[in-house]
């Protein structure tokens, strides 16, 4: 092999190896062999520059305290917004989270405007509306019970200057000892007393009915003045249970518009229908 085709492999050679030291990490050489690589190749190696760098300076050697053009200060962006410092694990990302709005917490109302009355001495519930006043204290009569009055209507002349009120109320009594306990001639007895009493007619309505799950006599009627004037009407109940009677009568000023007492009938026949008495069993 001649001298000049010895000489082009060497330089091929050479090239080649230029070309690996030039485009290869030598961070994990050798010293000596880093040094000696540097001097072979100018700028192969440079720990000042990380892999991936150009390794080409834009400052001004004239002017050694210019920054490159492209180098900002650490942790922030060329468009002034802040990064996060991924080189150190104790810095992370602080993400707003949006504080919960406390929700509203509204009063739970009377699921339908109603409300239990419960009586330990008689053992007898009834269910009436918040608007109807209660009282079962004095109550005028040594049987009665319960009382529960209607909202008040008032009516007012404009002529007179007078107002006058217009009160319904419901009355609930028990008979400890009534005189028979055949339903039948119970209510025939009652209505006898009524006739006497407050000269009714045979017009008046009576039917028989269920109340507190026991058969029971309905009727309706409604009283006179002194004068002959219709004053009162009246829709009362008869039952006996467990040897006691009881009598259920809804009263108000007689009318013939939709006056109190017609206003309020639909929410008394309600309260009446919700009447319940605890049973008591003998054993035998």
């Amino acid at each position: 092999m001649n001298r000049e085709h010895v000489l082009t492999v060497i330089l091929v050679l050479s090239l080649c190896a230029n070309v690996y030291l030039a485009f290869t990490d030598h961070s994990s050489l050798n010293p000596d062999v880093q040094e000696f690589v540097s001097i072979v190749v100018p700028g192969a190696y440079n720990p000042n520059i990380s892999p991936g760098s150009s390794g080409i300076n834009n400052s001004n050697p004239d002017n050694p305290d210019q920054e490159p053009d492209n180098e900002t200060d650490h942790g922030s962006r060329a468009d002034g917004e802040e990064i996060p410092n991924i080189e150190d694990p104790d810095e992370q990302l602080t993400i707003p989270v949006p504080s919960p709005t406390p929700e509203t917490v509204e009063p739970t109302p009377t699921p339908d405007g109603w409300t239990t009355y419960t009586s330990k001495k008689y053992a007898f519930s009834v269910r009436y509306p918040i608007t109807w006043d209660l009282n079962d204290g004095s109550t005028g009569s040594p049987g009665r019970m319960l009382v529960l009055t209607a909202p008040t209507e008032s009516d007012c002349d404009q002529i007179n200057a007078q107002c006058f009120k217009y009160i319904a109320s419901m009355t609930f009594e028990i008979d400890q000892h009534p005189d028979t306990l055949v339903l039948e001639d119970y209510f025939n007895s009652a209505v006898a007393a009524l006739q006497e009493d407050y000269g009714i007619t045979a017009t008046s309505k009576s039917a028989s009915c269920m109340l507190s799950g026991n058969r029971a006599y309905q009727i309706e009627f409604y009283t006179r003045d002194e004068r002959g004037n219709p004053d009162r009407s009246y829709m009362q109940y008869y039952v006996l249970i467990d040897k006691k009677g009881y009598i259920i009568s809804y009263t108000g000023p007689f009318s013939n518009v939709e006056h109190v007492f017609a206003i309020n009938k639909g929410d008394a026949q309600r309260i009446i229908d919700s009447f319940w008495v605890e049973r008591t069993f003998e054993v035998v």
